[in-house]
């Protein structure tokens, strides 16, 4: 049967007790004889064990607080069982405040003769008269840890609501209470900031016009110099200005078929090298399609498909770059470079992210024998991809405008590396990327790396799975 936990007396001088630690949390599972709590009153320090198995159903004193003995600290019953009877004697805590005789005829068993020990364990008790988590004398019922916190964060209790035992106000309570005032001072200080700036552009001589671009581009009126009569700022104006002030790594990632403005820059190569796990499983994974597909798979079939994954992790190097705009495409079309006899021609793979495998082996090879037989490329695309064992050109010039990135890999290459009976040589695989950093950065370049690697870590299971027979 389910009982009250009270602050025990420790001793014939205790007047009051100090919470000092929850041993369980609400909701926990506790077992007779257990510590669930540790107390301390003006001289001594004691332990509140469990007087029989079961749930600490409801904690009703915060750690910190100080109450007067046989005040209600929480309870512990059955984890199914009725408690309404048991919470009901913190609501008539609140009603009067016990004396210290009081509470110790009602106290309970305590682990010592009633002598001020430094220390000594305290069960909880059966009944007794109560009183709130603060002193009734206190004009807002508070707990103490709640007024030192009002005190260090400057908060005035008198306006807080309290939500705990009797509605006393908690530490909780002045935090929440602080927080939103520093929210309502900085929302207040936004406005008026607003107001100020917008005080400041009705004083500024521009065009109409000017203005209404001006708040479509979030530009402020007051840092520009007008080039219109008498100085006034002009619309244009305004886009010089807004154009100024977004760089060209300021270029967002934006959704599919959507663009951006960006500025003038140049290419640039990011080259990873790795060896072992990667290197291998591409050359597996070719291996394992050619056997479930019954077909002629190359290593660039297999890169492909952890290639689209990765375009579909960065949209951002799925796109074109021309006319100062950047814009991301939903279709991968993967221009795939190889040397002939004419030179190098790029048959373009369309769609490549939402063709089956076997469909996107055909039609790689299908594209690649006509572009070398016309000698001629594809279409436009929306990145590049090249083998160096078919390609033998730079990584940059795989790149063709307006296409913004391009990818060449070598998986034929060893690097020598300590072995028990000297050097061994061991698969490598070499990525060397390249892209506009008009529209993406270095790190953009590196975090798309990161996630081809585990792509191709995974194609296997990739291929099978995304694109079946």
């Amino acid at each position: 049967m389910g009982y009250v936990v009270k602050m025990p007396k420790l001793g014939l001088e205790m007047e009051r007790g100090t919470l000092l630690e929850w041993y369980a949390e609400e909701g926990d599972a506790v077992e007779e004889g257990e510590v669930i709590a540790e107390i301390e009153s003006e001289k001594s320090i004691g332990e509140v064990e469990a007087r029989e198995d079961g749930v600490l159903r409801l904690v009703g004193l915060e750690e910190g607080e100080t109450v007067p003995p046989g005040t209600p600290i929480g309870i512990v019953a059955g984890a199914d069982e009725e408690i309404s009877d048991l919470t009901s004697e913190f609501e008539d805590s609140a009603e009067s405040e016990p004396d210290a005789d009081a509470g110790s005829d009602r106290a309970g068993e305590v682990g010592s003769d009633e002598t001020e020990a430094s220390s000594t364990s305290a069960t909880g008790t059966d009944s007794g008269p109560a009183a709130g988590t603060a002193s009734t004398a206190d004009e807002v019922k508070a707990s103490p840890r709640a007024k030192r916190r009002a005190e260090e964060l400057d908060v005035d209790l008198a306006g807080i609501e309290g939500s705990g035992p009797q509605g006393a106000i908690t530490a909780d309570d002045v935090e929440a209470a602080a927080e939103s005032g520093a929210a309502a001072e900085a929302e207040t200080e936004a406005a008026a900031a607003e107001a100020e700036a917008k005080s400041a552009a009705e004083g500024v001589k521009a065009s109409p016009r000017a203005k209404r671009r001006a708040e479509e581009l979030g530009v402020d009126l007051t840092g520009i110099d007008g080039s219109g009569p008498q100085g006034a700022i002009t619309a244009d104006d305004v886009e010089a200005a807004e154009a100024e002030a977004t760089p060209a790594e300021a270029v967002t990632q934006a959704g599919p078929d959507s663009e951006r403005a960006a500025g003038v820059g140049r290419h640039r190569t990011a080259t990873l090298v790795v060896d072992g796990d990667e290197a291998d499983a591409l050359i597996e994974a070719t291996e394992l399609a050619r056997n479930a597909f019954d077909l002629d798979v190359s290593p660039l079939d297999v890169l492909l498909v952890a290639t689209s994954a990765a375009l579909r992790d960065h949209p951002a190097f799925n796109s074109t770059f021309e006319d100062e705009t950047h814009q991301l495409h939903r279709r991968q079309d993967v221009a795939i470079a190889v040397d002939a006899d004419e030179g190098v021609v790029r048959p373009l793979i369309d769609e490549a992210g939402t063709r089956r495998f076997a469909d996107l082996v055909e039609t790689r090879h299908d594209r690649t024998e006509e572009a070398i037989a016309g000698g001629v490329s594809g279409g436009r695309a929306t990145f590049a991809l090249a083998l160096a064992e078919e390609f033998d050109g730079d990584v940059e010039s795989l790149v063709a405008s307006p296409t913004v990135a391009g990818l060449v890999a070598n998986c034929s290459r060893r690097r020598a590396v300590p072995a028990e009976n000297g050097v061994s040589l061991r698969r490598c695989l070499s990525l060397s990327l390249a892209y506009d950093t008009r529209v993406v950065g270095d790190d953009d370049a590196e975090a798309f790396l990161t996630s081809l690697l585990e792509h191709v870590d995974n194609v296997p299971e990739l291929v099978l799975r995304t694109y079946g027979r």
